[in-house]
């Protein structure tokens, strides 16, 4: 593929082409081969770990586990879950979706963390019925957002987040084959993509925090909106600060989870949307969208941490 060319990446590659699995010891199969026939139980244990060791390599860039140094201006960072954006539908509130990324770009020592669903995506392959549909091709949404993420890229303000979510850009990855994940992060290699429910560990001075990302998770409560993140500190992970997204919930909570002799001290930062319109969760929930842009202040000369519901407060706190 030609420097700058715009044509789809569809492999970890990068190239225009689908690489088809490696046979024998060959780790491409050179174009104009057929397909071997597979007879055995030998040949067909070959044939996996060939494919398997090929996935790996071609498709697998996602992390268990990411580390990040911030350096600051001031004596404290400021974290936004920049969650279920859903960039590209026509029920997405596009000035509130302005403000997110431009608090994010003119506040100091404030950084975005990936939730996914950045691009809404939907296609008809996944909903026939048009119940979910967007205002721009999923081409168009992963070209004009991946210009905003290199944007708080180059500006030092994009510190990592979840590529490997289940819906919305994961639909393209299972009815295509298309990596959008892959694209819209090209040439930002030393961005942690993350497995949903890995680790992100922020440095900050001499303090390290340690957080957990998940996008779905077990445990959800249409009666606590913190509650997934909660069971995800007692079940799934030993990390302080727990981020969720996908149902659209703004919520903050913070807590001392005391187990005698121990105490720790832990948060929880439920994600909104930018889908504010939502059509279909009015049908399916009675009720909107709540307004994301929750995120977390952290501390670099103490171990302190204090969660922030509001983007207008956050900024206050920030000066």
């Amino acid at each position: 593929m030609k420097e700058n060319d715009r044509s789809l990446i569809i492999d970890g590659r990068g190239s225009v082409e689908r690489v088809p699995y490696p046979v024998e010891n060959q780790l491409i199969l050179p174009k104009g081969s057929k397909r071997p026939q597979i007879t055995t139980y030998e040949e067909g244990l070959e044939w996996n770990k060939q494919a398997q060791e090929h996935k790996d390599k071609s498709l697998g860039f996602c992390q268990e586990y990411g580390k990040v140094g911030l350096n600051l201006h001031g004596n404290k960072a400021w974290l936004i879950n920049v969650s279920d954006v859903h960039w590209g539908h026509v029920d997405t509130d596009y000035d509130y979706v302005d403000k997110l990324f431009k608090t994010i770009e003119t506040t100091p020592d404030t950084f975005a963390v990936i939730g996914w669903n950045l691009l809404d995506a939907a296609i008809p392959a996944q909903f026939p019925d048009g119940q979910m549909w967007s205002g721009q091709t999923a081409q168009e949404q992963v070209y004009t957002f991946r210009d905003k993420l290199k944007t708080l890229y180059d500006a030092h303000k994009l510190i990592g987040g979840i590529g490997d979510a289940s819906c919305h850009e994961g639909w393209m990855k299972r009815k295509t084959g298309w990596m959008i994940y892959r694209e819209l992060f090209e040439g930002m290699d030393d961005i942690p993509l993350l497995y949903n429910g890995a680790y992100l560990d922020i440095d900050i001075d001499q303090q390290e925090y340690h957080m957990a990302l998940f996008h779905q998770i077990k445990y959800w409560s249409q009666f606590n909106k913190t509650h997934g993140g909660e069971r995800a500190m007692d079940r799934l992970t030993n990390a302080e600060i727990v981020f969720t997204s996908h149902l659209h919930q703004a919520a903050t909570g913070e807590t001392n989870r005391y187990n005698p002799p121990f105490e720790k001290r832990t948060a929880v930062v439920s994600s909104g949307t930018c889908k504010l319109h939502d059509r279909w969760a009015r049908g399916f929930m009675g009720k909107e969208g709540e307004k994301g842009g929750q995120g977390i202040i952290l501390w670099k000369d103490k171990h302190q941490f204090q969660t922030i519901y509001e983007m207008d407060i956050g900024k206050e706190l920030m000066k």
